[in-house]
């Protein structure tokens, strides 16, 4: 971009620092839509594009420039940019980058742009548009985006109320009605309300509680429970998002469990993936289209927020070499290219490597391991014949949707949409999932002191009983088999609260004799999801060796694996015992494992020593 390149560069003073205002201003979907740009979509220009260009056009009739644009560059928290090539319009080229550099007052914030003309006349009155109308829209939207990121506040919450559908007010009103009487948290459910008046269509386009709550300070728990009764009363629908587990984007989005197949293929990456419960089906939520329609443009497709995971891009050619700024958190990273196999493990902390060079050979990464500072001197090179598009990317994921792993162990979302189960025949893999089977101490002897009438009902009273116990802790009952239950968690520790609490429960229920007693086993780690009897289910070495743990416990016991044990959540709990319960090491061979040693531990403790919230 040298010869008849056109320059613009405009300055902002603001108040926030680059990393609280990189969240705000690096969306650039809701950066364009606020700068009033037409919405995009996908064209076909060409038969053969670089695998890592993008063909788009805009939406509106009355404009009709369509390009290629390269991957968006980003140092986080300092700068980001991109480059489009336009087959039509006023310029052939266009480099947008936006600088943010702190000082002592917040951060300068610098708009640059390059552009090569296609003719004078046309690009004459187009830069006079960039020069005026682009100018002052970015500055209002700049100056809100700050107020935002020095504040509490959010976007809906600065916003006016938007227009319901025709009918939508009365209808809203019902659901409201109708969603108290249900006796669901009033005050959460009003500020859903309140954010479905007020949100734009980009923040309502995929809702996630866990992402408000945060935003509210609320419970998790609490949020997803007011969601989960807002689906089954229609002020909101829900969908099931599937993520590509290496690029981390949605690449199908469906209504039901029953329509995953697999595999999917990540038309990005270009290769297929397994679905997990845990990690790539994430549920979202977008407000039902008889209260409020949700337009669902775009404005753009693949800027550095939605790929939040990422801290660093760039798109080298051949031979280039840049010299980047970062300010990386500390952790663990992945650097990796596109076009180069393998890669490479980053360690982030203080005492790292001030300067390090990267080189990107035609023999890519073989899992190289790098200590860099928080803030290195770095450059990277591309020593290939390929262009690159270099990534460092956060090795945890973390994002901010329900899993389906967390949805389908919740009691109440089971019972409220019993009809979400997978295909017949689907077999879905879970990485972590907690299991515990209870089953009752002596049963033969009670049925025979008891007699069977009296006996059965105290098993149905139980089963009640374990009902509300494993729900108050955000599980699941996913069977009862004989005297016995199956359930699943998230967690370790919510499980033994749930082991707990229904120990309690039945201590202090007089339909029960004290020869009534409770006996459990969990274990956590991996299994797979199925569809069986038109539920889910679980299977794998994990359900079995839980199932077996509880034949080891005897009256109000509980048999734990090491793993379990392990849990740092799970130990504060039992901490909070007061040494009232006895912890037993055991080494255990168990049937169709033989030729493995289980280290487990035995707990007892007698009239539920946690202090549980009933």
């Amino acid at each position: 971009m040298v010869d008849k390149t056109v320059q613009l560069s405009w300055s902002r003073q603001i108040n926030a620092l680059p990393q609280e205002i990189w969240p705000f201003i690096t969306d650039t979907n809701r950066l364009f839509k606020d700068l009033k740009q037409p919405s995009i979509q996908k064209a076909h220009i060409t038969q053969s594009v670089d695998q890592d260009l993008i063909q788009l056009s805009y939406n509106g009739i009355n404009r009709y420039e369509v390009w290629e644009e390269e991957p968006y560059e980003w140092e986080y928290p300092f700068r980001f940019g991109v480059v489009r090539h336009y087959q039509s319009g006023a310029y052939k080229d266009l480099k947008i980058q936006i600088d943010l550099k702190e000082n002592e007052k917040g951060s300068r914030l610098i708009v640059k742009l390059w552009a090569i003309p296609r003719n004078k006349l046309l690009s004459f009155w187009t830069t006079l548009k960039l020069k005026t109308l682009v100018r002052r829209r970015l500055k209002n939207v700049i100056d809100t985006y700050d107020q935002l990121a020095t504040s509490d506040r959010h976007h809906y919450e600065i916003a006016k109320k938007k227009g319901l559908v025709r009918g939508g007010e009365k209808r809203l009103q019902q659901i409201k009605e109708e969603l108290y009487n249900s006796q669901v948290d009033a005050a959460v459910l009003e500020r859903l309300i309140n954010f479905i008046r007020r949100a734009d269509d980009l923040e309502l386009q995929q809702i996630s509680p866990l992402k408000l709550a945060e935003q509210w300070e609320l419970s998790e728990e609490k949020v997803f429970e007011v969601f989960i009764h807002a689906a089954k009363a229609n002020l909101l629908n829900f969908n099931w998002d599937l993520y590509c587990p290496s690029c981390r984007s949605i690449q199908e989005s469906v209504k039901t469990l029953n329509q995953i197949h697999e595999p999917i293929y990540c038309d990005k990456c270009e290769k297929e993936f397994k679905v997990n419960f845990n990690k790539t089906v994430q549920l979202s939520f977008i407000p039902h289209p008889l209260v409020r329609k949700i337009n669902k443009d775009q404005y753009c497709i693949r800027g550095p927020q939605q790929k939040s995971h990422v801290l660093l891009q760039q798109y080298l050619k051949p031979s280039q070499k840049r010299y980047l700024m970062a300010d990386l958190p500390s952790g663990e990273y992945i650097l990796r290219s596109t076009q180069s196999k393998g890669a490479a493990m980053v360690h982030v902390d203080k005492d790292g490597d001030d300067t390090v060079h990267v080189n990107i050979s035609p023999t890519g990464f073989a899992g190289e391991e790098v200590y860099i500072a928080n803030s290195p001197n770095l450059s990277i090179e591309n020593t290939t014949d390929k262009n690159q598009l270099i990534t460092l990317e956060r090795k945890s994921w973390s994002l901010h949707g329900v899993s389906a792993a967390r949805a389908t162990s919740s009691q109440l979302f089971r019972n409220l949409f019993g009809d979400e189960v997978l295909r017949k025949g689907e077999k879905i893999s879970v990485n972590n999932l907690t299991l515990m089977f209870t089953d009752l101490f002596d049963s033969t002897g009670m049925y025979n002191d008891e007699g069977d009438d009296k006996a059965v009902g105290q098993v149905i009273d139980h089963f009640e009983i374990l009902h509300q116990a494993v729900a108050k802790e955000n599980g699941a009952i996913v069977k009862t088999i004989g005297d016995s239950v199956m359930a699943v968690f998230c967690e370790p520790v919510q499980a033994l609260q749930a082991y707990m609490r229904a120990q309690k429960m039945i201590s202090d229920d007089d339909r029960f004799t004290d020869d009534f007693q409770l006996k459990a086993g969990i274990h956590h780690g991996s299994c797979v999801a199925v569809n069986l009897n038109t539920r889910i289910d679980y299977f794998g070495s994990t359900v079995n060796i839980a199932s077996r743990f509880v034949d080891y416990a005897s009256e109000k016991e509980l048999i734990i694996s090491q793993k379990v044990f392990d849990n740092h959540s799970l130990q504060q709990k039992l901490e909070e015992a007061d040494n009232r319960g006895r912890v037993e090491d055991m080494n255990i061979r168990l049937k169709g494992f033989e030729k493995e040693s289980f280290s487990i531990k035995r707990i007892q403790i007698s009239d539920s020593p946690l202090r549980l919230a009933m």
